[in-house]
């Protein structure tokens, strides 16, 4: 009885170990809180949220992941994109895949090994972005787009909050995955997407795609919204299986 209390005591502490944590990262001048889960040992995946912020699918992806054993960094794109946006002045597309060099580099720190680029919605587009440039995909094994959209907003402020309303891009500057795409490989690029999703209906998703190159994968499931509020058992299995497709065809 006591080895079994002893055991369970032990698992516990590794749970409350491994629970989300925060850690500040300075980018470029602008603090950034990260949210990290999962055992430092595990397969390092880079989460980056919606323009929503930390809510909703994001930290669910990084719940699922983490009781797997991956180790998740996750990075809040609202935040991201608002501590750059002050007047006219947003985030530069030409430097911010050196912002996501830095968060590869702090989540390959314990293992070396590289991590998988996963982005929701904005997030995902700014993952796209990040892995066009030749220096991160030396340091990625491939991206994932969960509700990729096309056109991807480079700022954020407290106004823009009106699109949740609208269901359009805010009036900010934007960027086209669609038009860079194709400059991805030869990394993999995975994309899981609603066959309900109210901000990026299914033909757009597919155009992103069809821009660009291989390898190259698109699942579609069959859920009520945007955030697959009611078929997420069915987006877990595709998470799962989009990772392991990645790692399949990530360059050698």
């Amino acid at each position: 009885m006591k080895q079994v209390l002893a055991l369970l005591a032990a698992a516990a502490l590794a749970e409350q170990t491994w629970a989300q944590q925060t850690q500040s990262l300075a980018l470029r001048g602008h603090e950034q809180r990260l949210h990290l889960y999962g055992p430092p040992s595990g397969d390092p995946v880079i989460v980056t949220s919606g323009d929503g912020g930390w809510v909703h699918l994001a930290p669910h992806i990084a719940s699922v992941l983490s009781a797997r054993g991956f180790h998740v960094v996750g990075f809040d794109a609202r935040a991201y994109l608002t501590s750059f946006t002050s007047g006219r002045t947003t985030l530069d597309p030409t430097l911010e895949a050196d912002d996501y060099a830095a968060l590869a580099q702090l989540a390959a720190a314990t293992t070396s090994k590289k991590p998988v680029l996963i982005g929701v919605s904005e997030g995902a587009g700014l993952s796209l972005l990040a892995a066009t440039n030749a220096r991160i995909k030396q340091v990625i094994v491939g991206v994932l787009g969960v509700g990729l959209p096309d056109v991807n907003e480079l700022g954020w402020r407290w106004q823009d909050s009106v699109i949740y309303f609208t269901h359009k891009v805010p009036n900010e500057p934007t960027f086209s995955t669609s038009a860079v795409a194709a400059n991805v490989t030869p990394v993999p690029l995975a994309a899981i997407h609603s066959t309900n999703d109210e901000f990026v209906p299914i033909d757009v998703v597919q155009h992103v795609m069809r821009n660009a190159n291989e390898p190259k994968r698109l699942w579609i499931v069959n859920a009520s919204d945007h955030r697959f509020s009611n078929n997420t058992q069915e987006f877990d299995a595709r998470l799962l299986e989009a990772l392991d497709w990645i790692r399949q065809h990530a360059p050698k």
